[in-house]
């Protein structure tokens, strides 16, 4: 008789793939990189016009 504990290759598979999916990001759109780029640029425009040396 099997112990009923045990988990099945299946299941074992399936609860690491659901664990992996949790942890990885989403791919990125092109609105997600466009709005990056915008922000970046905003955050150097500030850093030169109010921290010069």
């Amino acid at each position: 008789m099997e112990d009923p504990s045990k988990l099945t290759k299946e299941e074992v598979g399936a609860i690491i793939q659901a664990r992996y999916n949790s942890e990885t990001r989403p791919p990125r759109s092109e609105e997600d990189r466009r709005i990056g780029k915008e922000r970046l640029k905003e955050i150097d425009e500030y850093m030169k016009k109010h921290l010069k040396d």
